[in-house]
């Protein structure tokens, strides 16, 4: 059983993937800068960072995984931010789609909640509460998130990485739901 985290991002996509005995098979951050002031330009980065996660995740999948997990959109991005992150969200969900692996999204404070055990956070609360409860030495707060919505992924399955929290039980009820 494997279970793949996405944080979707213009800037630092991270993303890994998760054996149900923990094991990690590859995690990472795909850095992304704006090529341009065309529209087709924003097209072409986020058709870019989506084959970039492609092809790190064909590089480790030797079966499909049992559950993918993106994190929603962060609604405080604004404007065109907000639009072009709905569209690599979109293109990515398309092409999981086009794999047919399962996927849900996972709201940013249904995320935090599940790690930390509260909707709040900052990025170093999740970056020290995955290392702290998982073991997990995540590059930066973005493959943070990532392992996250991995471990999550797992758990939504029925194959926690260690017992649950009453926190992770509400997280885990709701979404289950999405499958």
């Amino acid at each position: 059983m494997i279970s793949i985290g996405l944080d979707l991002s213009l800037t630092h996509t991270g993303y890994v993937v998760i054996q149900v005995d923990g094991k990690v098979l590859t995690h990472g951050v795909i850095k992304s800068k704006p090529c341009g002031d065309r529209p087709i330009d924003e097209i072409r980065r986020i058709v870019k960072i989506s084959s970039e996660i492609t092809d790190q995740l064909d590089k480790v999948l030797k079966v499909p995984p049992s559950i993918v997990c993106i994190e929603g959109l962060a609604f405080m991005a604004q404007g065109t931010s907000l639009t072009q992150l709905a569209g690599l969200s979109y293109i990515t969900r398309a092409f999981i789609d086009s794999c047919l692996w399962p996927f849900i999204i996972i709201a940013p404070t249904t995320l935090k909640k599940f790690i930390t055990g509260s909707g709040k956070g900052d990025k170093d609360m999740v970056i020290m509460s995955v290392y702290k409860n998982y073991g997990f030495e995540a590059s930066d707060n973005n493959e943070a998130d990532a392992y996250s919505l991995a471990v999550c992924g797992l758990a939504v399955l029925g194959k926690p990485l260690k017992r649950s929290t009453k926190p992770q039980e509400e997280v885990i009820s709701l979404l289950k739901k999405q499958l």
